[in-house]
């Protein structure tokens, strides 16, 4: 079986589908993956073959307009900003989906490529699958990613307007692009959303993020949306792309000579000064009696350089999967696949969201008791010295020690999500 993955977006948009890649190629499928010309060399590493498609969207948001959209923490804003960039690639992604599409039997796209992904499915007559990394369609329990304040329990039916007004917001901003290609096809103009059009035609659309996370929505989506759980990267494929393993011994050692630390990685975070930030880490923890353990994400924070102290060390690429379990929480910026790990490994975590589904993960750490949340807007020595002080409370240690016995039960999950496409091809 030939299976095509287009893809856009950051290292977390695409890390799961190289999970999954590789798991039907295990299968002794063929894979062929289209990845962001600043991830192909991520994507070929781990172990597959890869081909540009689409922009480099962490070129758009290192920019001092994409800067400046993540700093505002708008979803809307941030949407907009995507789209003034496809106007300008659009045609050419649309010849990229293409081609990493040719001669495919089945075609699994993501939220981000599912429009395009459809239209050449529809084209080809060949069966489609989709992954959502967040809730992304619309339901009663969750508001549309950055339309509401993340704290608001808000009644169901404005979670679902929301979902309208978002989903009408991405049909009128794409569908001039999606009609190109769906000439260029020969196909018929469509004004419907791309929601509606994968209903329409009965496409599965995989929830890779785990049911425990999102209590309440399960229940409002039938079989065309199962809950199979995050795709991790094997520990194989880790090591391929140049995370740490258990043979970097100076920093496993570092981590068990003291106190289990505190986990920082601030990820793709809007942060115009980052030995500013990396101070007040140090002075945080000095105050609380912490040690850290920050991960240099940061596109000006040289691991070598940077100022630190007895109690900070900064590091490069490192494997979540075998150093979370040797820390004692963690602060992040919220993506799925950091809140996932940390989860996992039973750390409790504080979100410091930007955009998009991170202060939806920021909110739900908060309510299922295991961790703290504050938009990165307002993140400061106070509310980062209170927010680390709440999350080491004794009991919300032992909630999040007890959550992460439910994800661990779900270790299947990359093996679930093949089966499922597997069953779809035929």
């Amino acid at each position: 079986m030939r299976v095509a993955i287009p893809l856009t977006g950051t290292r977390g948009d695409v890390q799961p589908a190289v999970a999954l890649g590789l798991e039907l190629r295990r299968r002794g499928h063929q894979v062929r993956l289209g990845a962001p010309p600043n991830l192909v060399g991520f994507a070929t590493r781990a172990g597959l073959t890869a081909q540009a498609c689409g922009p480099d969207v962490q070129q758009l948001y290192s920019s001092e307009e994409g800067q400046r959209a993540l700093a505002a923490g708008s979803s809307f804003r941030l949407m907009q900003l995507v789209g003034k960039q496809m106007a300008d690639y659009a045609d050419r992604m649309n010849h990229e989906v293409v081609e990493v599409c040719a001669d495919a039997d089945v075609i699994v796209a993501t939220m981000l490529t599912e429009d395009r992904a459809h239209a050449v499915s529809e084209a080809m007559r060949v069966p489609m699958v989709s992954m959502h990394g967040f809730p992304s369609r619309s339901n009663a329990a969750y508001a549309f990613p950055g339309s509401l304040p993340p704290q608001w329990r808000a009644p169901a039916a404005v979670n679902r307007a929301t979902w309208a007004v978002g989903e009408n917001l991405r049909r009128v901003v794409f569908m001039r692009y999606l009609n190109r290609l769906r000439r260029d096809l020969g196909l018929p103009r469509s004004f419907a959303s791309t929601a509606a059009e994968l209903a329409r035609d009965g496409v599965p659309e995989l929830q890779i993020y785990d049911p425990a996370l999102v209590p309440g929505l399960p229940e409002q989506w039938g079989a065309r949306r199962p809950f199979v759980g995050f795709l991790p990267l094997e520990r194989s494929a880790r090591e391929a792309i140049g995370e740490s393993s258990a043979d970097d011994t100076e920093l496993m050692d570092w981590l068990r000579q003291g106190d289990p630390p505190v986990y920082f990685g601030f990820g793709s975070m809007p942060i115009r000064d980052t030995h500013a930030v990396l101070a007040m880490v140090r002075e945080v923890c000095d105050r609380l009696g912490l040690r850290g353990l920050v991960s240099a994400g940061w596109s000006d924070l040289d691991a070598a350089d940077a100022e630190t102290g007895p109690r900070i060390r900064v590091v490069g690429p490192l494997a979540h999967d075998l150093v979370f379990p040797l820390c004692a929480a963690a602060v992040h910026h919220g993506g799925i696949g950091t809140t996932f790990e940390t989860l996992r490994a039973g750390l409790p975590t504080m979100v410091c969201s930007v955009s998009f589904d991170q202060p939806l993960w920021g909110a739900q750490v908060e309510r299922l008791g295991v961790g703290a949340h504050v938009s990165f807007q307002r993140l400061d020595r106070e509310r980062l010295t209170e927010g680390l002080r709440r999350i080491l409370l004794p009991e919300v240690v032992a909630q999040a020690k007890g959550l992460a016995a439910q994800l661990q039960s779900n270790s299947d999950a990359t093996a679930r999500a093949a089966d499922i496409i597997e069953a779809a091809a035929r």
